[in-house]
């Protein structure tokens, strides 16, 4: 997913470690700069650089903008904000960005709750439930389970 619609200035601001609430229809996506784990937030930043290709290949999405002036950008690239604990509604289609929502709320399809972030393993298979993302370039594992 390429997502567009902050300023290069906005971009460039953007930290490591810095989380956002991304949303909106593809040719019209909004950002906003959240506090990470919040209900808002739905992506972390895990790079910032200057070429799409230069975000780890694993990234889950990255966000580019451009100066039509100047023709210079950056491009921020992004995980899912995951939380030990906290539940995402995933679409397995990829069709629409992910949301945090309420675990227990039955009316919200797909939600997963992640169980556990394993650090220097990028295998699935670790996971108690089977079941999760493997991050195999930076090496790490989140672990879910399906709550829907």
């Amino acid at each position: 997913m390429t997502v567009v619609g902050c300023s290069s200035a906005a971009a460039a601001d953007m930290q490591v470690g810095d989380c956002l609430k991304v949303g909106g229809p593809p040719d019209r996506p909004e950002t906003a700069r959240v506090q990470c784990g919040s209900p808002e937030s739905n992506f972390r930043v895990v790079d910032v650089v200057q070429r799409t290709d230069d975000c780890p290949m694993d990234v889950d999405t990255y966000y580019s903008m451009r100066s039509s002036f100047s023709g210079s950008g950056s491009t921020i690239c992004m995980d899912v904000d995951w939380v030990v604990g906290g539940c995402m509604s995933i679409d397995p289609e990829n069709g629409r960005d992910p949301v945090r929502v309420d675990c227990n709320d039955r009316a919200v399809p797909n939600r997963q709750r992640a169980t556990q972030i394993m650090r220097d393993v990028a295998n699935v298979d670790q996971c108690a439930t089977g079941i999760g993302y493997a991050y195999d370039v930076r090496q790490f594992t989140v672990c879910v389970e399906d709550v829907s």
